[in-house]
């Protein structure tokens, strides 16, 4: 194949798949913006919502619909599917795309109650947290590495952001692994699996061999939940937030589009229509006002110079994906065989499909898994597990018994897994001193 940037190749998915939608408005990238204004311009964000089944022929119009800002989720794209929650005048940018679309629900996600029967409140998580660390001091550290929005600007005075190291303190440095969960509030699963990792790793040290075996040659630290703020209006009723609570421009920003890792695409060549939803407040991907803008996103950045940090996870819900680096490349990084390879022996064998976020959906920056890697050269990773929101806690119970041996998988690889320093390099910008 010949080489072609990134921008020729969108062009020409995008005009192919709009050329096909003989029955929608051709699509103009540069309409789209006007819709969108006038969507962020409404300042209580009120507007009626549906959650809708989508269909598309093509990935291009996909990926023009998520750079927009569309609350995307559950996407399929092996059946070209995915759901997501428009407000009327999104429907017109839907109609533009040639994306066919119809009314859908999601499960348990019209409940304003709080949570689902057997899953843990921030307050309960942190009660078990400092009940571990009190339990097992030979294995765990427990430390508040940040605060957040709320709680800097004087509003929640509890909502601390909380790590648990777990290793055999006796036994000296280790590879370490780091997973991160509760980036996005309304994601579920994640939390709870986080937290029955720890729970397996510090009960049954000393008695599982395989367990002790790896405390005794590993290091894992957990942030079990990271947007807390935004986690505490999900317990309150608010089933659909997202992103965090800072408010000062539109509803909160994405967290996972905040990290300080080509942040809006910074020193990419790509094309502009890529970052509307990023600039736009009220869309669901708004990225902040400048890369690690969120005292959450500086949390998480943190841990990388608070340890050596080998191999991360972010822990997202759901569809069922495993992610490695870089989210917006189409060449692969040097050390993509490594990746699949743990990919292949973890996830993998429960079905997930495997890939870049550019390969298996669309285009992203800025987010987690990118920032390890391009910043501190970790194996950093991300998944999508599960297949809702909010599943029955009879599901999490079973997914983490499927997982379980993924989990551990990762923790073993994060002392095997090494950097190549003769493929590829990639461009960064500089430090944004936050």
């Amino acid at each position: 194949m010949h080489k072609r940037t990134l921008s020729s190749i969108f062009m020409a998915a995008a005009a192919l798949a709009l050329a096909a939608c003989q029955t929608a408005p051709m699509f103009n990238p540069g309409n789209a913006p006007a819709v969108f204004q006038r969507f962020g311009a409404n300042p209580a964000g009120q507007q009626p919502m549906q959650v809708v089944e989508l269909q598309w022929q093509d990935p291009a119009q996909l990926a023009e619909a998520a750079h927009a800002g569309l609350d995307l989720f559950g996407a399929q794209p092996e059946r070209r599917r995915a759901r997501a929650r428009i407000t009327p005048e999104q429907e017109v940018l839907l109609r533009q795309l040639g994306i066919s679309y119809q009314p859908s629900l999601e499960p348990n996600m019209d409940r304003a109650t709080g949570l689902p029967n057997g899953y843990m409140t921030y307050a309960q998580m942190t009660t078990k947290l400092q009940a571990m660390a009190q339990q097992y001091p030979q294995l765990v550290t427990l430390e508040d590495v940040g605060d957040t929005y709320l709680k800097q600007t004087g509003r929640a005075p509890n909502h601390d952001i909380w790590a648990i190291s777990i290793t055999n303190k006796q036994t000296g440095q280790k590879p370490t692994l780091m997973l991160t969960a509760g980036v996005h509030a309304r994601e579920l699963a994640p939390v709870e699996l986080v937290m029955k990792l720890a729970e397996e790793l510090t009960s049954k040290y000393g008695q599982d061999p395989q367990i002790t075996q790896l405390m005794d040659t590993r290091e894992v630290v957990l942030l079990p939940m990271v947007n807390v703020d935004g986690r505490v209006e999900v317990e309150k009723g608010d089933t659909w937030k997202r992103k965090n609570m800072n408010t000062t421009r539109g509803d909160g920003v994405d967290l996972n589009r905040n990290f300080d890792a080509h942040w809006n695409f910074e020193g990419l060549d790509v094309p502009s229509s890529w970052k509307r939803g990023l600039l736009d407040p009220r869309g669901q991907t708004y990225s902040g006002s400048a890369a690690a803008s969120e005292p959450e996103t500086q949390a998480v950045q943190s841990m990388y110079r608070r340890k050596r940090i080998n191999a991360s996870m972010d822990i997202h819900a759901y569809g069922e994906m495993f992610f490695w680096p870089l989210g917006s490349r189409r060449e692969p990084i040097p050390e993509v065989n490594q990746y699949r390879n743990v990919y292949q022996n973890t996830f993998a064998r429960h079905g997930y499909k495997g890939g870049t976020s550019l390969e298996l959906l669309y285009a992203t920056s800025g987010t987690t898994d990118d920032y390890g890697y391009v910043r501190h050269g970790a194996f950093s990773m991300g998944s999508e597990v599960g297949t809702s929101f909010r599943p029955s806690y009879s599901e999490v119970e079973a997914m983490w018994q499927m997982t379980r041996p993924s989990w551990l998988g990762l923790i073993q690889a994060a002392g095997t897994l090494h950097k190549d320093t003769t493929g590829l390099s990639f461009q960064t910008h500089a430090h944004h001193g936050h």
